[in-house]
Order: C-alpha cells, then structure tokens, then sequence
C-alpha cells in the first residue's frame, strides 16, 4: 500500500494498523495524521508502548495514559483509581495513537481497551475511538515475564479469570496485540507500506526481505559474509551498535576521551512535575549533561524542520558558536550541510498539553548506541557484531538500520542475526493480504468505503452489556 493510500484511510475515520518493513515510511504516515486530525479540531492521544518510543513522538507511554501504569490485570480498586485520575482525559479524547505496538503485549492492549469502555461508557472497542496502531512484528517483540512458580500475581483471583479468557479463546496474553482478547472485533484496516524510502534495491535490501519471509538463503549469509573485516575509510564515521548500553556508553566515553581539547558542556533545562521530568530524562535520547570537543563525532536526535538533517545523521563537531555560553556546536553534518545546533524540546503531551519537558542539544556522541535505541533511526554507516544478539529481531533492527549494503561493517556474524519470531513470519502473509483487500477496496469504493468502520458495530451492540468494561 501507498503511503497516500493509507492517509486516506485513515482520514476516513477508520481504526487502522500501519506496518511494514522498516524505512517504508511508518513515522511519517503516522505524524502527517496526527497533524491533519488536529487541524480539523481532533483530540488525538499519542502514546507509545515504551517510553523511548514515546519520546520520538511528543507523546506518552500507553501505561500512563490509560492509568494502567505497571499493573498487568485488571481490579475493581485499580479501576476506580483510574476513574478519578484519568476519566476527562480519557473522555475527552477523539483518536488513541499507539507507536511501536510490536513491544505491547497482548493483555495490556486489552486493559486498555477495557479502561477506555467503562470510562466512556461505550461498549465499543476502545470506547469508540478511533483507534491507530504502528509497529512492525520483525522488531523487537514484547518482553516476557519470567514463568516463575511462586509469582504472588498468578494467585489473584483476577489474574486467574483474566487468563481463563485468553486460554478458551485459544490466544496467548503475553503475545502481539493480535493475540489480544479485542483484536477481532476492533478489526483494524491493515495499511502494508511497500514503498521503500531506506534501503535501495540492492542486495542488503534482499537480505532483510527474507528474513522477513522466513527463507534466509546461502547467498544472503554469503552477502553478509562480505562485509566481514571491511572497515570505514579513513574520516568516515560508523556507529557501532551494541546489545546493551554498558558497551555504547564505554566507547563513547573512551573516543571523546582521546580528543586533546577543550570540553564544553551543555545540562538539559526542564520543566513540569518532578518525577515526569524524571521519567522523560531517562527514556530521551539526549543526554542530561551533553559534553562535546572540536572533532566529536555526534549523532543528531531529532529531524530538522528545515531538512538540514535527521534523525540518526552523523557529523563532526567544528567548532562552537560564541552567541550562548560555551557555544552552540557547530556540526558539519555528512550530506554536506553545516549547522549550528541550539537546544530542541523533548515534551510529554496528555493530548494537545504539555506535562513536562526537556530542553537540550539534540545530539550525542555518535561512536556507539544500543541496537533498541537505534531503532527508528537511518543510519549512513554502523558496525556491528550479530554473534552478540541474544532478543528476536535484533539482528533485523540493526542491520536495517543502514540504507545499503555499502554502509554495513559486520564484526562477527552468526545464525542469531536472521532470528526473528515465528509468530511474526506466520503472521506478515496474513497482514500483507489484509492490506492488499484493503487497497483493492479503497479502489472500488473510494473513501466512504471506510468511514467510522464501527458504525454498524455500534448499532449491533446497542442495548447490549459492555463485552469487558461491565465488571467494574
């Protein structure tokens, strides 16, 4: 599906899954609705299902919207708790947006979608709002909880029946969104995104389009064979991806130490509620005290409004601007442009309000990052090594990281860089015949053909008791 396609769907009003391969243009779909919908006087809640994920988009953790927070079943206490603190909100809004629904879990997506029917008191999916989901299966997937024996949580009634449900359905809770209770009857618009904005039609391109098949072949180990012991030309710059932080942060550390000369230093400006300028901190790229020298190699962290340079470019520190004190860094960014960076704003919206935010320069050292940091990003140049994956669809997110084969440096390589889940690969045939139906629909019907799909939903259900919101 065309990305126009898609933002004509979701104009319409229907709910709507936006997936597809990384670099198809998930994020821009996803911000040019959100734009048009608030035009139009929308309230449009943005939420992620992490809080990195959340910060890429001026939003909040879906935890924290619906009041679910780090609850993983439902009570009759938790529900009046969140009745008295989010039930306006909550109300008030016309679109719920959850980015990076990969990493959600199946029982959350439900909680949520339970809080929202008994806050609106509407016994539609979600409330009745529209509903607008992003993510791509092959990346990283939701975190399992350990299968632990004495876990107090499998003792409380709740959770007991909760899990009841999935099991008489035949879904598993701790899977996608998909496995979810309500993901049938919310029956979103699947918008497969085939165009190809990040990677070129070469062989790396190929490499990532079987692994998503699930038919790795010997000719893509042997592309990538290829790119072992390449290294960067001399003057270029290849982020070299990590499974954790500890080793990102040390490499930076170390090269930002090896430079011979003056430190300027830049500490983050904040505002708003203590302990949401906390959560905020933590979870944005940018680091709280940025430290820089004439030479850094650095990594910038927001897109440009002017289009000087984006999410993930790398430049050089040339120097400092005198006009604030220590100096903006002067960045002489790889496609050619030289910018001045002043501070940017990183804010956590409860819809159109701001609930805190962080002002900082949007950049960081550029030597290393972790892989789920990485995620989201374009990057001209990485190095990696895949014998150190250890998640499904690690391996995938960091080498679609780069735009090419060329831009790929592979220190070690093994069989645990083409592991993605199985549920994924079974799932995507599906997905991907859902979205042609969907296309071939808009062509034969036009627009109307998706207007407020849950209309008739609606007028079925009339009179009916709530289908999970009626417990509480």
């Amino acid at each position: 599906m065309k990305q126009s396609e898609a933002l004509t769907i979701l104009g319409a009003g229907a709910n709507v899954f936006i997936t597809g391969a990384p670099g198809a243009g998930k994020t821009y779909v996803l911000n040019e609705f959100i734009s048009a919908a608030r035009k139009r006087g929308a309230s449009v809640a943005v939420t992620a299902s992490t809080g990195i994920a959340s910060t890429h988009i001026n939003g909040q953790t879906i935890h924290s919207w619906s009041g679910v927070g780090v609850s993983q079943v439902m009570t009759a206490d938790l529900m009046k708790r969140i009745r008295s603190r989010r039930k306006r909100k909550i109300e008030a809004a016309d679109i719920l947006v959850i980015d990076e629904v990969s990493m959600l879990h199946a029982w959350l997506f439900d909680m949520v979608d339970q809080v929202c029917r008994n806050l609106r008191h509407n016994p539609e999916p979600f409330g009745g709002l529209q509903v607008v989901l992003s993510g791509d299966f092959f990346q990283l997937p939701p975190v399992r909880r350990p299968n632990r024996g004495d876990d107090m949580m499998t003792m409380i009634p709740e959770f007991i029946e909760s899990r009841r449900h999935y099991t008489q359905a035949g879904k598993d809770p701790d899977g996608f969104v998909t496995q979810s209770l309500v993901w049938d009857e919310l029956n979103p618009v699947v918008c497969y995104l085939t165009e190809q904005h990040r990677q070129d039609d070469g062989q790396l391109l190929t490499v990532l389009t079987d692994i998503r098949e699930g038919g790795v072949s010997q000719d893509d180990h042997d592309v990538l064979a290829g790119r072992l012991g390449q290294v960067p030309a001399s003057g270029e710059v290849a982020v070299h991806l990590f499974p954790v932080n500890k080793q990102a942060d040390a490499l930076n550390d170390l090269r930002l130490a090896q430079i011979q000369d003056e430190t300027h230093g830049y500490v983050a400006e904040s505002a708003g509620a203590a302990n949401l300028v906390t959560r905020l901190k933590k979870n944005m790229l940018a680091p709280e005290r940025l430290v820089l020298k004439t030479g850094a190699a650095v990594m910038a962290l927001r897109n440009d409004a002017d289009r000087q340079y984006v999410n993930g470019s790398i430049g050089i520190v040339k120097g400092f601007a005198a006009e604030a004190k220590g100096g903006w860094p002067i960045v002489e960014f790889e496609n050619g442009n030289t910018v001045t960076m002043k501070q940017a704003s990183w804010d956590m919206m409860d819809g159109e309000t701001v609930l805190a935010s962080v002002k900082q320069v949007p950049l960081r050292c550029a030597w290393a990052i972790t892989i789920h940091k990485s995620q989201g990003m374009t990057l001209d140049r990485a190095e990696m090594d895949l014998t150190r994956t250890f998640a499904p669809g690690m391996g995938y997110v960091a080498l679609s990281r780069v735009e090419n084969l060329e831009g790929l440096y592979l220190d070690g390589i093994s069989e645990r860089a083409f592991f993605v889940s199985r549920d994924a690969v079974e799932l995507d045939g599906v997905l991907r015949d859902d979205s042609k139906i969907a296309c071939a629909r808009l062509a034969d019907e036009g627009e109307c053909a998706f207007t407020k799909q849950a209309a008739g939903q609606l007028a079925a259900a009339e009179g009916d008791e709530f289908a999970q919101g009626d417990l509480f």
